[in-house]
């Protein structure tokens, strides 16, 4: 299986070398044909969100494509106060929801994971544990879509907030 994702450094590093995938910029033009799986990962404003819906169309009729978006839990309503990058991933989570419910012609798998925060704290989840679960979706048959997937700490989501925050204070 041909891997693309956007972005190098943090999670897409670690999915670049984990699965020998291929590091793309978000603005670089890219054959298509030439991959099997696109992992949207790269956060640049709402470039996510056009990514998914043209790497869709050059892929909806192929059920053995998969698109698989890295988004947020700060895309629920009213989790996060980061307003705008909340709305960014806020409109991946609902671009891709419009595409598998709404269109018709689609065969190819879509998956959104939403994940919590990555290596910032000790209720972080790991870049490692995070290209776990990418290799589960991978691995399943092409007739099997999660449609959206959350991961994070199990920790207590305030607790984090605030371990959060204070490390941010220290650092100022």
């Amino acid at each position: 299986m041909r891997i693309a994702v956007t972005g190098g450094s943090k999670l897409a590093g670690a999915i670049v070398e984990r699965f020998n995938a291929t590091s793309i910029r978000v603005e670089q033009p890219v054959d298509k044909t030439q991959y099997d799986i696109f992992v949207n990962c790269a956060h640049v404003g709402f470039e996510q969100t056009r990514l998914l819906e043209d790497w869709f169309w050059a892929w909806h009729d192929d059920k053995n494509k998969l698109i698989i978006n890295i988004s947020s839990r700060a895309g629920l309503p009213n989790l996060s106060k980061g307003y705008m990058y909340a709305a960014q991933k806020a409109s991946l989570d609902h671009m891709t929801d419009n595409l598998i419910y709404n269109c018709e012609n689609k065969q190819c798998r879509i998956t959104t994971v939403g994940l919590g925060m990555l290596e910032e704290t000790s209720s972080s989840l790991t870049y490692d544990e995070v290209c776990d679960m990418l290799d589960y979706i991978l691995q399943l048959p092409t007739h099997i879509e999660i449609p959206r997937l959350y991961l994070q700490h199990a920790d207590n989501y305030i607790q984090i907030q605030k371990e959060k925050a204070n490390r941010y204070a220290k650092d100022t």
